[in-house]
């Protein structure tokens, strides 16, 4: 890691958008200005038997222009539309691409010369949110009994962000979030924190999803659909869905600065949550949603007056349009800041979804005006008591923008974004938020896995005995093996029945259960009850390249033979792969910090990278992560397409967890009642800078975090003898530490 600090500021510099009212951000804002929507009827595919025969779908014309380009042919939808989109973002923030060997990029024009105008594409990367990913590659097929080797590579999540990159030439960081509906909320977030952590100086960051027929019937058998032109917070029934890509360029605002770039934002902070509550809808209360916005407000130092405006998600669905106003007014009580859903205009986009609202609403804040709801005229049940801003645009210059999404999974974002007429260095200083320490050490605390041979639990840093990193490496090694050194290995095989016996397991797919298997491993082995677990905010951060393949054949297997109005319901959910991040979730009520990502193979260190920058940053005290797949007959399709079948390693399943936790020197944290344990989720919560300050100040009460609320946690005294001891707490099960060799150790 770089060692760039956490106080650097993350600019937006350049925009870019195609959905069904256009494929320019100007164009979009005129649309919309005009009060015109895009929603209209199908015409790509068949809507015979289903509810609902509309959908914001790309005009002909733009829909052309985008497969006409030569360097994304071959790919799936999915991608394509992203490179569109992250293209036209890239020529608006006027930066050039420098290739390895110095050359500058063909395709990008400097607007113009000097130092900071041009980024080595090694040092931009880009980070894509998707809800369905490549599934269109596997629709054109219209059968699962024969996939071909074409259509069949392109289907995996995580090779739409990098074909997307491909297309582009760049070199950075790729990653493809599959959160769901907040896939590309998550994908800007996470963006900004690889710039912070000192991995890219420049990255490319939204979401791209086409429109499906089999994701189209499976919202219909959902009974989502509206056959009309919806109205979120208004008495309708039912969503649109559209499709489209929106990208944004993430900077450093010193390199903003330095080569004159137009800012249209600068991405204060964001926060991540799961509802842990079911599979498809909302937390009735909102309580997951409100959580995502304390988290981005705490981490920001951002009072709840300062917010002058809420792009919220939205859909039109009487549960979630309930649950999100709840959500809102536990945060804001009766001063909740005016609100609008755009999805009126482009309909509901899915994992693009928060990347184009966010997109259209900052170009609109740019000419004084915020995103109005077209058709509201009255507020449904549940949304009577906060400003819903009606049909046409609001003239509103907005200090602080937030844009908020929920998805399937229980996964929810926050992102904050602060305008300013003009940027400058005297700015810069003036609005810097409070430094964080970077020096943090990060443990492993405890590790689980389960796998059809068995599971283990255990501790690498704990096993490997001394100070060399050759001993932790034998350690790993023994472990593979299968040794004792490392972990404690049981041969039986592995059943779910362990750890929970009242799940229906007919009902839960292998990864699912495999994941839960871990994750309880995991926690155990760092002294975390299951029920302590469900008491506190504990972070979840998972990685799959493939998700639940088995029910992502058997959905697809619904629609092919039996049509789009039979789709099966009871796998659709699970086509989006974060599910079995969130059915985790659900089960062991993990509602922290929570992501799901794909990176092709190295899931689970990306997943561990992504929470110890977290930790680094204060943001969280503890947090599980790992990474699974399984095995099907699509994932063996999959092999055989991508050549992965002559491999000489043999395709197992199963997953990895390990619970990571700041390494707290001599800070002691103090025994606080978890808001969930002791009743008060409602109570009142301070806000704002001074109160930002003073957690900084008192580390020892974490800032947000409900894990150091609720109970203390272990500390670390460098005694001569450097021994570890284990502080009990309530609701927490330790074990002392029976030998030096078993202290944790930093991973850092």
């Amino acid at each position: 890691m770089a060692g760039r600090s956490r106080t650097e500021r993350i600019v937006i510099t350049g925009l870019g958008v195609l959905c069904a009212l256009g494929d320019r951000p100007e164009v979009v804002y005129e649309r919309m200005q005009r009060g015109e929507s895009g929603i209209k009827p199908v015409t790509r595919f068949r809507t015979d038997d289903l509810v609902s025969s509309i959908a914001g779908e790309l005009d002909a014309g733009h829909l052309q222009t985008v497969l006409e380009d030569e360097s994304t042919a071959g790919m799936d939808w999915c991608a394509r539309y992203a490179a569109y989109a992250a293209r036209q973002a890239l020529e608006d923030s006027g930066l050039t691409i420098r290739g390895a060997g110095g050359r500058t990029a063909d395709r990008f024009e400097a607007k113009e010369a000097g130092e900071w105008q041009a980024v080595t594409a090694d040092r931009i990367g880009l980070v894509l949110g998707t809800c369905n990913g490549g599934i269109l590659s596997l629709e054109k097929q219209w059968t699962v009994q024969a996939l071909d080797r074409e259509h069949t590579a392109n289907y995996p999540f995580y090779q739409q962000g990098d074909d997307a990159a491909r297309a582009l030439g760049l070199g950075g960081p790729v990653a493809t979030i599959n959160t769901a509906c907040s896939a590309s909320g998550n994908a800007i977030g996470y963006a900004a924190d690889l710039i912070r952590w000192g991995y890219a100086d420049a990255m490319l960051a939204g979401g791209s999803d086409p429109l499906s027929h089999s994701v189209y019937a499976g919202f219909n058998v959902l009974r989502a659909l509206s056959p009309e032109p919806t109205s979120p917070f208004a008495p309708r029934y039912g969503l649109n869905l559209g499709e489209g890509a929106a990208f944004v360029v993430l900077e450093t605002l010193e390199r903003a600065l330095a080569r004159g770039a137009r800012i249209y934002g600068e991405l204060v902070a964001y926060g991540l949550s799961n509802d842990a509550h079911h599979e498809t809808a909302p937390h009735p209360e909102g309580s997951g949603l409100a959580r995502a916005v304390r988290m981005a407000m705490d981490a920001g130092g951002i009072s709840g007056e300062q917010i002058d405006y809420i792009n919220a998600h939205g859909t039109g669905t009487p549960a979630n349009d309930r649950a999100e106003v709840a959500g809102l007014k536990q945060v804001f009580g009766d001063r909740c800041p005016p609100i609008s859903s755009s999805k009126a205009y482009f309909g509901h986009n899915l994992g693009a979804a928060a990347a184009i609202e966010l997109v259209t609403a900052l170009y609109a804040v740019q000419r004084g005006y915020v995103p109005g709801t077209l058709r509201f005229d009255m507020p449904r049940e549940g949304c009577e008591d906060v400003d819903v801003i009606g049909p046409g645009m609001r003239k509103l210059n907005p200090a602080y923008l937030m844009s908020n999404n929920a998805a399937f999974g229980g996964h929810n974002v926050s992102l904050i974004v602060r305008i300013e007429e003009s940027w400058s260095g005297e700015a810069k200083e003036a609005t810097a938020v409070s430094s964080r320490d970077r020096k943090k050490r990060v443990a492993i605390a405890g590790i689980g896995a389960a796998f059809r041979w068995g599971v283990c639990e255990g501790s690498i840093l704990a096993a490997s005995g001394g100070e060399e990193s050759g001993q932790r490496a034998r350690a790993l090694a023994d472990m593979a093996a299968g040794g004792t050194l490392a972990v404690r290995p049981e041969h039986a095989a592995f059943s779910l029945k362990q750890y929970a016996p009242s799940l229906d397991e007919r009902r839960m797919e292998p990864l699912v259960q495999y994941t839960i298997g871990a994750v309880v491993r995991a926690l155990r082995s760092a002294g975390i009850a299951e029920e302590t677990a469900a008491c506190v905010e504990i972070g979840f951060i998972y990685g799959t390249s493939r998700g639940s393949t088995h029910s992502i054949g058997k959905f697809l297997g619904s629609v092919f033979e039996k049509g789009p109005a039979y789709a099966s319901s009871i796998h659709f959910p699970y086509t989006v792969i974060n599910q079995v991040a969130g059915k985790t979730s659900e089960k062991l009520r993990l509602t922290g910090f929570g992501s799901s990502l794909s990176t092709g193979g190295s899931e689970g260190l990306a997943a561990a990278m992504y929470a110890a920058g977290k930790i680094r940053d204060g943001e969280l005290d503890i947090c599980v992560v790992g990474a699974g797949d399984e095995r099907s007959p699509l994932t063996d399709a999959i092999d055989r397409a991508k050549g992965l079948d002559q491999s000489r390693y043999r395709p197992e399943e199963g997953c990895i967890a390990m619970t990571l936790m700041e390494l707290g020197g001599r800070r002691r944290r103090t025994h606080l009642s978890s808001p969930s344990c002791a009743g008060s989720a409602h109570r009142p919560r301070r806000t704002g800078r001074r109160h930002w300050q003073e957690r900084s100040a008192a580390r020892c009460r974490m800032r947000g975090s409900a894990w150091a609320r609720s109970m203390s946690c272990c500390c670390v005294r460098r005694a001569e003898r450097r021994s570890w001891s284990s502080v009990r707490s309530p609701g927490l099960r330790t074990e002392a530490a029976r030998h030096p060799r078993d202290r944790p150790r930093s991973c850092a």
